[in-house]
């Protein structure tokens, strides 16, 4: 863990509000990028990162020092997005047949694509494939960690995995990116 974030971490759990204020400021940017991922809608995105963040100020003190910081509150932040897609939508998990609707899209990326280009083309999965695809493939989670957080089986959270990647490599073959 850098200085800066121990300094922080130490100011944050005194209870220190400029401490507070600092580690907000500094991981903000970073932590709504992850809220963006599983949010459609910037407003849900804001909702899911004050969530966010109200866990990582009350679980500080679980932060045992292993690894960063930051990768600490990536993880809290990701599974706060998950229970608010949980708690606030019904997560359709589909079959093949959803593929077809995606691939429709009218939406084209251009051949100069950059990170929110990226992220577009993430949030135009359906909700079950964007959730696997940003637990597995982003955040890390393994496919029992996944299944045990969505209530299904492990054989789904790697369909649906496999459904979304297929679903981002038509489309970017479609807008001639791969």
């Amino acid at each position: 863990m850098d200085i800066k974030d121990e300094q922080l971490l130490k100011g944050c759990l005194k209870g220190e509000r400029a401490s507070q204020n600092a580690l907000y400021e500094k991981y903000r940017r970073r932590m709504y990028a992850i809220c963006l991922r599983y949010a459609k809608e910037s407003h849900e995105a804001l909702d899911i990162m004050q969530e966010g963040f109200i866990r990582i100020f009350k679980g500080l003190h679980q932060f045992r020092g292993e690894g960063s910081l930051g990768k600490w509150m990536d993880r809290v932040m990701a599974n706060a997005a998950i229970r608010y897609i949980s708690k606030h939508k019904k997560i359709r998990f589909t079959n093949g047949d959803d593929l077809e609707r995606i691939l429709q899209g009218q939406d084209s990326i251009s051949e100069k694509s950059d990170e929110q280009d990226l992220l577009n083309l993430v949030l135009k999965l359906p909700v079950g494939y964007r959730t696997v695809f940003n637990m597995f493939a982003i955040e890390g989670y393994s496919h029992k960690e996944i299944a045990k957080k969505l209530g299904i089986t492990e054989g789904g959270s790697r369909s649906q995995y496999s459904r979304a990647k297929k679903a981002m490599q038509n489309i970017l073959r479609q807008n001639e990116m791969i």
